[in-house]
């Protein structure tokens, strides 16, 4: 077995795209190779959690996962938004699951009560605990922030803001109006495969004619990686007429108003480091975030998110459904090829193979979580 932590191993991998070789696949499946991902990406990163128009009102709440952290969001009674750590302040049990409101937290086990803002205001049983205060035990609030309507939150302190992470992409996406959407659903998806091989297969095209052979390969595009930019972001727009947010043949949606140029001509994929996605069609978006579960299990959040005046048409749902459809069909067909790859990847036999043009961001990423885990390549020369 190669050792998954010195950079000779990745020599190959370091190399221009179509002189390269991808991660050994002992990558996709060690658990110290995992357990060093958890400390060195997603302990220090920004992972989107969902969208603030989920929190529309006071008690408003839903959880999420930062590597192995659980974190709750929820708006307060003056109207701000905080992400908590999903657990009490006395055992450390999860407050709540799901989504959903409420006036208060109340812990299941000992019924400690938490208000909105996280400040403790009960905990019957301890009035003979010594120097014990009520305000020394508030919920462990987690760096959060938003862009673009969607809220991110980040483990580490000492990490970039959001704005830095993100670059330049607030401003390239701007004439989308994101933060003039509405998610209208969230469905999660448990896949029995490493984090990487579904952002991997997600963030390329070469698979759509195979893998998609019967939904969305007939539809006509021309592929083009985006230059990254400044931020943790990577990006493909694609050229091509009507939307991608549709089966062929179906009607949806009129394009979004505010759109002109590429942006009126395609679609785009981008990846903000490590595992949050968006799929930005004409007509609509969604999000989809890899939560690692294990090294060979993923949870698949996708958000689906239309500009408030479709969500407000007396067709809607009718139209929508149709959107959804789209999803519901082609995501499981993702589903089962990185589950039949992880099983190939768990091979003795197995090797690392080489790069397609059409895999440019594949190749990106890659890189990216080296210089993470094992450290920047060196210069050479």
């Amino acid at each position: 077995m190669p050792d998954l932590f010195d950079q000779a191993t990745y020599a190959d991998l370091r190399k221009p795209l179509l002189d390269a070789s991808g991660l050994p696949p002992v990558c996709y499946h060690d658990p110290a190779f995992y357990r060093r991902e958890l400390e060195t990406i997603f302990a220090r990163g920004w992972t989107l959690i969902g969208r603030l128009d989920q929190l529309a009102t006071a008690g408003d709440y839903f959880t999420a996962t930062l590597g192995e952290a659980g974190v709750v969001a929820v708006r307060d009674n003056d109207g701000t938004v905080r992400v908590f750590a999903n657990a009490c302040r006395h055992r450390g049990t999860p407050l709540v699951s799901g989504s959903g409101n409420l006036r208060s937290f109340i812990c299941p086990y000992h019924s400690w009560i938490f208000a909105l803002d996280g400040s403790l205001r009960g905990a019957g049983g301890m009035e003979q605990t010594a120097d014990f205060r009520l305000e020394d035990y508030p919920l462990i609030e987690v760096r959060s922030a938003d862009w673009g309507g969607f809220l991110f939150a980040c483990l580490d302190e000492s990490a970039p803001t959001l704005a830095a992470w993100l670059g330049d992409l607030p401003g390239r996406l701007s004439h989308y109006r994101l933060e003039e959407m509405v998610a209208t659903r969230v469905s999660r998806t448990i896949v029995a495969c490493n984090w990487k091989l579904w952002v991997e297969n997600f963030m390329e095209g070469y698979h759509i004619s195979t893998v998609h052979r019967s939904t969305i390969s007939k539809q006509k595009v021309v592929n083009m990686p985006e230059d990254p930019g400044p931020g943790q972001v990577v990006s493909i727009y694609e050229r091509h007429e009507g939307t991608r947010a549709l089966l062929q043949g179906d009607s949806g949606f009129p394009p979004i108003e505010t759109l002109a140029g590429d942006s009126a001509a395609g679609s785009r994929f981008l990846l903000i480091y490590p595992s949050s996605m968006l799929a930005i069609a004409v007509d609509a978006i969604w999000s989809l975030v890899c939560t690692p579960l294990g090294p060979e299990s993923t949870e698949v959040t996708a958000t689906y998110c239309f500009p408030k005046s479709r969500t407000e048409r007396a067709d809607f749902e009718e139209i929508a459904a149709r959107y959804y459809r789209r999803v519901d069909i082609t995501l499981p067909e993702d589903d089962s090829i990185c589950e039949l790859q992880q099983r190939g990847l768990r091979s003795p036999l197995a090797r690392p193979g080489r790069f397609s043009a059409k895999e440019k961001i594949v190749h990106a990423m890659d890189n990216w979580i080296i210089d993470r885990v094992v450290g920047p390549a060196e210069p050479i020369g």
